[in-house]
């Protein structure tokens, strides 16, 4: 098994509303996949996300606790089911910081090959840009 990944992001947005861009798929396609599809966002939930470049890979939501925790394992290769091949888990963890905002710390672990932990570690540090430029982006609504 290779070493997961890890990641802390520092936001100026609430916890309240990084949550809402991490679990509301219209807000989830704005900066993470091209598209969601038949997404349930609950404990036991799943669905498929969609990128133009990659393909559509499925989805499982194990923990929903919000605004703090949310863990999802998703296929490593497209059009595959959960647990029909490769899964990692990606866990994020959400803490309010002091003054305001919020940390983000994500971990995704669980790779069996080598390039998919190289592809996912550049592909993070894409992403969590996006996030945070979607989130500059987005008025703060009153949480």
């Amino acid at each position: 098994m290779t070493d997961a990944i890890e990641r802390t992001l520092e936001l100026a947005a609430s916890p309240e509303r990084v949550w809402k861009a991490l679990t509301d798929p219209e807000e989830l396609a704005a900066w993470f996949p091209d598209e969601t599809i038949d997404l349930d966002v609950h404990s036991g939930g799943g669905g498929w996300w969609r990128w133009t470049a990659h393909g559509r890979y499925a989805v499982r939501f194990d923990v929903v606790d919000p605004p703090r925790r949310l863990v999802w394992s998703w296929a490593r290769d497209p059009e595959t089911p959960v647990g029909q091949g490769p899964t990692t888990r990606v866990e994020w963890t959400l803490e309010p910081r002091k003054g305001g905002g919020t940390t983000i710390h994500l971990r995704e672990s669980g790779f069996v090959r080598p390039e998919d932990r190289r592809s996912n570690e550049t592909g993070w540090d894409h992403e969590l840009g996006e996030l945070r430029d979607y989130l500059g982006r987005q008025p703060s609504p009153r949480c």
